[in-house]
């Protein structure tokens, strides 16, 4: 983001698009993580085993990871619409109509061409960073990923990217509560399926379909800090969906390790 700040870019208004230099600059962005993934794997144990390593060797049958990912393409999608629906009731957003084909096609479109860029995030938070932090217990683990997650995203938040019109001590904190959540809900996927292509699916279908047919559907300019996939009203409905996979995850570990006995969380 070094040039972005240099440049003097600042984002103040959700109506701004983005210039080619900050485009540039975040699809660089979100290479290195998978890049840097890959180089300390491969140092160690050679290309083929970093694929395995990493999570992009198939680990189940091609049917269920087709499964995997359209059901991981899905879950941002019923997020945002319960997280849209309390934003409606708060006052804080208007849905007007609904998105035809025309709407539909160019987003599906965009993502195809954009699944190189997110599989370069997800192969280094998800591939690389996530079995490293589970050495600190599960819950931990997962809180402290997003929490990175959160804060790498801090430079481009702090020049208005994810809240534009607010302050970064509002932006920052916000942006990083939500790394939190999502990423939580994202780092699941991936231990659910054993392949960062469904964690690719999910960051995929957040970013290319959530945001904007949430502005589509509006005929009013949405703030994202209030409603949206971002926003602070989607907060309950991805912490009782992180709660939910949370309690299934205990419950099936209480029956693996002792059954009928209730197991403490760590």
């Amino acid at each position: 983001m070094i040039p972005l700040w240099l440049d003097g870019l600042r984002r103040t208004d959700a109506a701004q698009g983005t210039p080619r230099l900050a485009a540039l600059c975040m699809i660089l962005m979100m290479l290195v993580p998978a890049l840097t993934a890959f180089g300390l794997t491969a140092r160690g144990r050679g290309p083929r085993e970093a694929a395995r390593v990493l999570g992009l060797a198939r680990s189940t049958p091609w049917r269920h990871e087709v499964r995997s990912v359209a059901v991981a393409l899905t879950i941002p999608l019923g997020l945002t619409a319960a997280g849209l629906a309390l934003a409606t009731a708060a006052g804080w957003y208007t849905p007007a109509h609904l998105s035809g084909p025309a709407t539909i096609a160019p987003l599906v479109l965009s993502a195809l061409l954009s699944v190189p860029l997110y599989f370069g995030e997800e192969l280094g938070w998800q591939g690389y960073l996530l079995p490293r932090l589970l050495r600190y217990g599960r819950t931990c683990g997962l809180l402290i990923g997003g929490a990175i997650w959160g804060a790498w995203h801090v430079p481009m938040t702090a020049l208005g990217g994810s809240y534009p019109g607010h302050s970064v001590l509002l932006g920052i904190p916000v942006a990083v509560v939500t790394a939190m959540l999502l990423g939580t809900v994202i780092a699941t996927v991936r231990l659910a399926t054993g392949s960062v292509w469904a964690a690719v699916a999910a960051h995929l279908s957040l970013n290319e379909f959530t945001l904007p047919l949430t502005r589509e559907v509006s005929d009013r300019l949405v703030d994202p800090l209030l409603a949206g996939p971002l926003s602070v009203s989607t907060w309950p409905v991805t912490a009782l969906a992180v709660l939910g996979s949370w309690l299934a995850y205990r419950r099936g570990t209480g029956r693996r390790l002792s059954p009928g006995r209730a197991v403490e969380p760590r």
